[in-house]
């Protein structure tokens, strides 16, 4: 990463590079994959634009950024212009200069591409409570079911995203009495694992998956071939969604056409909300450091529980 951050400006003072140098190899111990990965691409982006204009990026001036972040609304969603931007703002913390971002014009052009663009991001569909037990009534005793039926199941308990679920192994697992921890590592915000909880229902299924691929240590989720063997391969987050996707088209959901990896994330939260847990808990469990996409995913239920709702629904 220290090389991609580099690039957006070569010709960088000695101690502006040095202490971006610094900053991008603690980084790597600090930071996600993922949250690198998005730095690395999104930096790029902005020297990739700026070089043929002539313009600086490492530091940028407000009219620079406010500029490259109108043209990247032209092709991308607003949420990705907007990570541009929290890159952007990243960077320049990290080298001890200035926020542009913090300026009026940068400001004001994200405000523009949003209101212009518009704010509305696809959603996946839920897989909730309900869903589940649907799905459940499709699946044989076969390894492949007894597999889905505990990745469908897990997956939810965790409110996991699709490499999340993919990542835990054997090893990340710790039985209770009345059902088990699973050490997952949020892989947007930490690269820290931290336990969770798993229900008794979910750890029934996996126990069930666990006995029957014999998986002692390693991937839990694996694939399966012909004849019901575990490979003891992970499975891909593309192979999650297809899973989720192929059972939910089996169980004739109506939203099968809009199942994705998120969907065991987006399912949980809704049913935790529906089920009047505070938002404080329904974070915990999410991992998620803002209400923000609890508010999110849970915007139908919040609107069917609103004023208005109340005031029609009275006695």
């Amino acid at each position: 990463m220290a090389q991609a951050l580099a690039t957006v400006s070569p010709t960088l003072p000695a101690e502006i590079s040095s202490t971006l140098q610094a900053w991008a190899i603690e980084a790597r111990e600090a930071l996600s994959a993922n949250t690198q990965r998005a730095y690395a691409i999104d930096s790029k982006a902005f020297a990739d634009w700026a070089a043929p204009l002539g313009l600086a990026t490492l530091p940028a001036a407000p009219a620079t950024v406010a500029a490259f972040l109108r043209a990247q609304a032209e092709g991308k969603a607003v949420a990705t212009v907007r990570r541009r931007a929290a890159t952007i703002a990243r960077m320049h913390r990290a080298a001890g200069l200035p926020n542009p971002c913090e300026h009026e014009l940068v400001r004001l052009a994200l405000k523009g591409i949003a209101r212009n663009r518009g704010t509305d991001q696809r959603q996946a569909a839920p897989l909730t409570e309900r869903d589940a037990v649907t799905i459940r009534a499709h699946l044989t005793d076969s390894s492949r079911d007894l597999r889905d039926l505990a990745l469908l199941l897990v997956g939810r308990d965790l409110l996991a995203r699709a490499s999340e679920l993919v990542a835990i192994g054997a090893e990340d697992l710790e039985r209770l009495e009345y059902g088990m921890l699973a050490n997952v590592r949020r892989r947007k915000t930490s690269t820290e694992a931290r336990p969770y909880f798993v229900g008794p229902e979910a750890t029934a299924a996996l126990s069930a998956w666990l006995e029957r691929s014999g998986i002692k240590a390693g991937a839990v989720f694996c694939s399966v071939t012909k004849g019901g063997r575990a490979t003891g391969k992970p499975l891909t987050t593309r192979d999650v969604r297809r899973i989720l996707k192929a059972r939910a088209v089996n169980a004739r959901l109506g939203h099968a056409a809009t199942i994705s990896g998120h969907s065991l994330r987006v399912g949980m939260a809704q049913d935790l909300v529906a089920a009047d847990l505070d938002v404080g808990s329904v974070m915990q469990a999410g991992g998620w450091s803002t209400p923000r996409m609890v508010a999110r995913y849970t915007e139908r239920i919040s609107a069917k529980r609103g004023a208005v709702a109340k005031y029609y629904g009275r006695g």
